[in-house]
């Protein structure tokens, strides 16, 4: 059912890229990754892991943006696999804060989690060019639970074509697999090269730590690459 609605996904995107082309902004971008673990939410998933992510934003008018697509990742040598789709809609208030919410539907097979849809509204202040902040609430409906989030981004250029992204934050939960309260602190790095203006290379680093210290079956260090292309 779910893979029905990849391809509706992305039918109607090519779609809505013949009729709106001329008068809205439309951008499509194709994902492509490998990681060496995968932690969701504080909850690890997998261990080696092959994604790809398909997305499609459309600019209406200078304030509103539409995110749309989908992702499938699937675990090297085991049976854990994901597909989910999603949509997110963004309002620019102005140049300091943009608000936003987010529907997004989950077909975990093999894992801890439930599949389900999760929606969510969040914020994002920019306190400069480079650095953000990201408040976020989220209901998950396949589990049962609540999500929180307090995340900050900062970036900086390194070169003409290439820049570091740096991002860390803390997140809450609300019966989550029996978990409650504060649940890890979590990060990335990456350095992102701009091999031309339509295709790049990202290596990055990521980890997350549960507050918990009984519970280690979230600690998790990994690494990973992305290529990506826009259209």
């Amino acid at each position: 059912m779910m893979r029905a609605l990849f391809s509706a996904l992305l039918v109607s995107s090519a779609l809505a890229s013949g009729e709106i082309e001329s008068d809205i902004p439309l951008g499509l971008e194709a994902v492509t990754g490998l990681r060496s673990g995968y932690v969701y939410r504080g909850v690890e998933l997998a261990d080696t892991l092959l994604d790809f992510q398909l997305e499609a934003e459309i600019a209406l008018g200078d304030q509103f943006t539409l995110n749309t697509g989908a992702w499938f990742a699937s675990e090297s040598g085991a049976g854990f696999s994901e597909f989910a789709a999603f949509l997110d809609a963004r309002m620019d208030v102005s140049d300091l804060l943009t608000l936003g919410t987010s529907v997004t539907y989950h077909d975990f097979n093999k894992a801890l989690l439930r599949d389900g849809v999760d929606v969510g509204l969040f914020a994002t202040l920019y306190a400069t060019e480079d650095l953000d902040f990201t408040f976020g609430a989220y209901r998950d409906f396949g589990n049962e639970s609540w999500y929180a989030k307090a995340e900050a981004g900062w970036s900086h250029r390194l070169g003409e074509d290439s820049y570091l992204g740096l991002t860390g934050g803390v997140s809450w939960v609300n019966d989550l697999i029996g978990r409650n309260g504060m649940n890890d602190f979590y990060g990335r790095a990456s350095v992102t090269y701009n091999i031309n203006s339509a295709v790049s290379l990202t290596p990055f680093v990521g980890w997350s730590k549960l507050f918990d210290s009984n519970d280690t079956a979230g600690d998790e260090v990994f690494g990973g690459l992305w290529f990506e292309v826009i259209f």
